[in-house]
């Protein structure tokens, strides 16, 4: 398919063609990168283009550790304190940049977001290459991110980069972002690193998003972006994804399309109600695990897409779940269409 084993190159491959300023696809803990050098506005360009980005949707600048992100950007107490916590990890810090940093890759703001991300693969090239990389998630903008390699030739098909194979990804969502360039730091997207460990780490009550998600930064095109993740759509499959906050009423009125497929939590808990109702489902865990779904859930997505189901129909994470919850719920509710039960 698409020749995929001409897709896949080796590390000292993947170094030889960033050095030279080509993009190339590269596993993090988090999900895949489409990785390019971040210093580099000819190569910023090729990285927008080739996802299809909107211009004023800034990337994630990675570096191996808090002094090279001080070479470039400009650092107070709580971004120090961040980064000595929880880097390398899947914490991503905003703050204001220097000049180095090209507007290009900040959306047009004063800002760079800036990780160090803790997968040894990245890492090994980031030693090798002694410069920054840019590095958004591996697919087509909006679309669903890749969490295996053959996710991201898939997703780009023709179009495909090429592909270090570094595993499927550990954690399966994106990096928290949290904005500390004002007075006040703001969670701008939820993700592993959750708001109390970050309340704990900065001695702050301030952070605790409620059930409504108003918190969260939602972008609009007119003006740039702090952070990635925060459009209205996002992570969508192709194939129309409904939520639902229980699928009682949804499950006993019987789905209107003969083809529906469904995703629920649990193996465990909803194998035999799906059975006994002779429906379509794919399980995101085998117990309702947070972790589990998390790091299954864009692998289900994009397993679903290859279903040709008419509908995909998906019960949201509790609300009250706290902590990965609402980085799974965050995720999904720009993914698709709440559907009040």
């Amino acid at each position: 398919f698409y020749q995929t084993s001409r897709l896949l190159i080796s590390l000292d491959d993947a170094v030889a063609r960033l050095k030279q300023g080509d993009v190339v696809a590269l596993p993090t803990e988090t999900v895949y990168g489409l990785a390019g050098l971040a210093l580099v506005p000819d190569t910023v360009e090729k990285i927008y283009a080739l996802k299809g980005r909107p211009a004023n949707n800034p990337l994630i600048v990675h570096l191996p550790d808090r002094e090279r992100a001080e070479e470039i950007a400009h650092f107070n107490d709580s971004a120090s304190r961040l980064c000595d916590l929880f880097w390398p990890g899947p914490l991503t810090i905003v703050v204001p940049k220097k000049e180095v940093v090209p507007t290009l890759l900040t959306g047009g703001g004063n800002t760079v977001a800036l990780r160090s991300p803790a997968h040894p693969v990245f890492r090994q090239i980031l030693k090798e290459l002694e410069q920054p990389l840019a590095a958004p998630s591996a697919n087509p903008s909006n679309r669903t991110s890749p969490t295996r390699a053959e996710h991201v030739i898939e997703l780009f098909g023709r179009k495909s980069p090429p592909v270090l194979d570094g595993g499927p990804c550990a954690m399966g969502l994106e990096s928290t972002v949290i904005d500390l360039s004002d007075n006040q730091p703001r969670i701008l997207r939820y993700g592993p690193v959750t708001p109390e460990m970050i309340e704990d780490a900065l001695n702050t009550k301030d952070l605790s998003p409620s059930s409504s998600f108003k918190e969260v930064e939602r972008t609009d095109a007119s003006r740039p972006a702090k952070s990635p993740g925060t459009g209205s759509l996002h992570y969508s499959p192709e194939t129309p994804l409904f939520l639902h906050e229980s699928l009682s009423k949804v499950l006993y009125d019987k789905p209107d399309g003969a083809n529906d497929l469904f995703i629920v939590p649990s193996e465990i808990e909803w194998r035999k109600k799906m059975e006994d109702l002779g429906l379509a489902y794919l399980a995101a865990s085998e117990d309702g695990n947070l972790e589990d779904i998390a790091r299954n859930l864009y692998d289900i997505l994009i397993r679903a897409d290859g279903m040709k189901a008419s509908r995909l129909i998906l019960l949201l994470p509790d609300a009250s779940s706290g902590g990965l919850g609402l980085a799974i719920r965050d995720r999904l509710l720009r993914a698709g269409k709440v559907v009040n039960d």
